[in-house]
């Protein structure tokens, strides 16, 4: 309930009353705060020796267990961490995963592929870094044009605390209240000075309130977006690298630079404070199939992997694509529950999701009770995760209700995305983040990445993989040049063009939702598989696009018509509001006139 409560409070914060300014003699903590959780994601080590008749091993110069499970070598880690390799025929590599586990601050478990190359004699060794798994509380305290103490809190890798400005008055005991919105969607978060350089804030994350210190130079590159961190606000050009990319310059390029200038100085000038800001990690625009654009934001970089959210469920229809184009059969039109079932010992209890297809989950037409928009939803994806009875997700959404004909009613859905994976993984007879590497991004020569687990252990296909934003770019250079990169046929066009064309409306309608209802949580638009078919307008010319999108303000937008593809990554988790305009805002208003089409 908190969590809707604030949903609705980002929506009507700017209609409340303001509340009076401290009580005189109330000392207003004014500049900026900042709590973080210790650093978790490390720089790691891994060395393994074979003896005549044993394995060794060290991390991070420590020694490590290691022992062989079946044809894997299993090396035990600190705090659950683990890493499970293969050497290979050749004795030349030992390829494997590192498992990272889930913490208290919403990451879940993660693997990250290691390889260890030879270090001598019967010695392999690796170096490699986890996901970085920050979580920083920011507070800044200001007088706004009329003079009166507001607050805003930030919190840059959840969003937590969306209220857009907080009151700043002094309650009976002296102590601070902040206030956002009135009735029953009214907001109150205490904030009290425990020491000269020291504030003790209550958080809708935690139990125990956090304490607050001043924020550092270095605290401030997470929280501005550039300009306040004294970086460039200018833009630059992106650098050529050995990851496949070819570079724009403005030797050989005839773009207007001076609009991508405004737009990166535009950008790297976005007050965290504002009513609405745009929290843009980073934007990235690729044209004829090369790097035009890339520009980072809040402490970003092209080598820091991005929670992409949702986004990651577009992987299910470009893998499958990239599968087909290899020769393994795996068709749009299998039915994968009554699998799912039986491999459990159990039948379907509802005769219609016999009938449930790969191309209805991927068009979130299943029928099932997996619903976003509902809270009441069994399939509800904080439901899924938040049960522990069943840790197989597939299992999971496969049992629950079957409220509608399969194909007949829209409801987005985690879960159904999710069962795609089992038909993947089936027929690929890899895990899923295996096939993922072996089809899609050791060809397009992607850099680490981290992917999301389910609790069994499955690879999770619902979202949250952490990706480079440049390797993300690759997927939409490969799809405008009819599935090729650098060559080689990831996908064909064929594809191509059965995954990105309309097959349900979303609407009213299809969702069976009031019109305020709809608005609340959808874009509208139409469905392929995954991807969300719309339109970019520009200019006063309307050009036909589609997407794959996640929650914050991960976006891969392709425009075919102009040969673009733009990449977003953000801070505005659960503000759709926000980013849901830069597709126009952004692009239509900024992105594409710069590409100088008429001239």
């Amino acid at each position: 309930m908190k969590h809707l409560m604030l949903a609705v409070l980002s929506a009507s914060l700017f209609a409340c009353a303001e509340t009076p300014k401290a009580e005189r003699g109330t000392e207003i903590p004014y500049g900026l705060w900042v709590w973080s959780a210790e650093a978790s994601g490390n720089e790691m080590k891994l060395v393994v020796e074979r003896t005549s008749n044993s394995w060794r091993a060290a991390l991070n110069d420590a020694p490590a267990v290691v022992f062989q499970d079946a044809d894997e070598i299993v090396i035990a880690g600190p705090a659950k961490q683990e890493f499970r390799g293969k050497l290979s025929g050749d004795d030349s590599s030992i390829t494997g995963y590192w498992l990272q586990p889930m913490t208290n601050l919403g990451y879940s478990d993660m693997i990250t592929k290691v390889s260890l190359e030879p270090d001598g004699t019967s010695v392999w060794s690796a170096s490699f870094t986890e996901q970085k798994r920050p979580f920083h509380i920011f507070l800044e305290v200001f007088e706004d044009e009329a003079g009166t103490p507001k607050a805003v809190i930030r919190n840059p890798e959840r969003n937590e605390i969306m209220a857009a400005a907080f009151d700043v008055a002094a309650d009976e005991n002296g102590d601070l209240v902040l206030t956002a919105g009135d009735g029953e969607w009214q907001l109150r978060q205490s904030l009290k000075q425990t020491g000269p350089d020291r504030l003790s804030l209550e958080h809708n994350w935690f139990d125990n309130r956090v304490t607050l210190r001043p924020a550092s130079p270095e605290d401030t590159v997470s929280y501005f977006s550039r300009a306040q961190s004294k970086a460039s606000s200018e833009y630059t050009w992106p650098e050529q690298l050995d990851d496949g990319w070819a570079v724009a310059s403005a030797d050989t390029e005839s773009y207007d630079w001076e609009r991508f200038n405004a737009l990166v100085s535009e950008l790297a000038a976005t007050d965290p404070k504002s009513r609405r800001p745009n929290l843009i990690h980073s934007l990235l625009v690729a044209h004829e199939g090369k790097l035009v654009v890339e520009e980072y934001f809040n402490g970003y970089s092209r080598e820091t992997p991005h929670d992409t959210r949702s986004l990651a469920k577009v992987f299910g229809p470009v893998l499958m694509g990239a599968m087909r184009q290899s020769g393994v059969p795996i068709d749009p039109a299998e039915r994968p529950i009554e699998g799912i079932l039986a491999a459990a010992g159990e039948t379907p209890d509802d005769p219609r999701k016999r009938d449930i297809t790969l191309h209805q989950l991927m068009t979130y037409s299943s029928g099932l009770d997996c619903d976003a928009s509902s809270g009441a939803s069994a399939g509800n994806e904080d439901n899924m995760w938040s049960q522990t009875e069943e840790p197989d997700f597939w299992r999971y959404i496969a049992r629950v209700d079957q409220l509608h004909t399969p194909g007949t009613r829209y409801a987005y859905c985690s879960g159904s995305i999710n069962m795609v994976a089992s038909a993947l993984t089936e027929r690929s007879g890899l895990p899923l983040y295996e096939a993922f590497d072996i089809y899609i991004a050791k060809p397009l020569q992607f850099g680490t990445y981290h992917w999301n687990l389910a609790p069994n252990g499955q690879g999770y296909m619902g979202g949250g993989v952490y990706m480079r934003p440049r390797d993300i770019l690759k997927i939409g250079a490969m799809y405008l040049n009819d599935g090729v990169w650098n060559g080689q046929q990831i996908t064909s066009p064929e594809w191509i063009e059965t995954s990105t064309s309309p097959k349900i409306d979303i609407s009213p309608e299809t969702t069976g939702l009031t019109q305020d209802e709809f608005s609340n949580n959808y874009f509208g638009g139409q469905q392929a598989y995954v991807w969300r078919v719309d339109s970019v307008t520009s200019g006063g010319k309307t050009y036909d696009s589609y997407e794959a999108t996640g929650n914050g303000g991960q976006i891969l937008l392709i425009v075919p018509e102009l040969d673009l593809s733009v990449v977003f990554t953000g801070g505005n988790y659960r503000w759709g509001s926000i980013w849901g305009r830069w597709r126009n805002d952004i692009v239509g208003r900024h992105v594409i006139p710069a590409l100088n089409l008429d001239g």
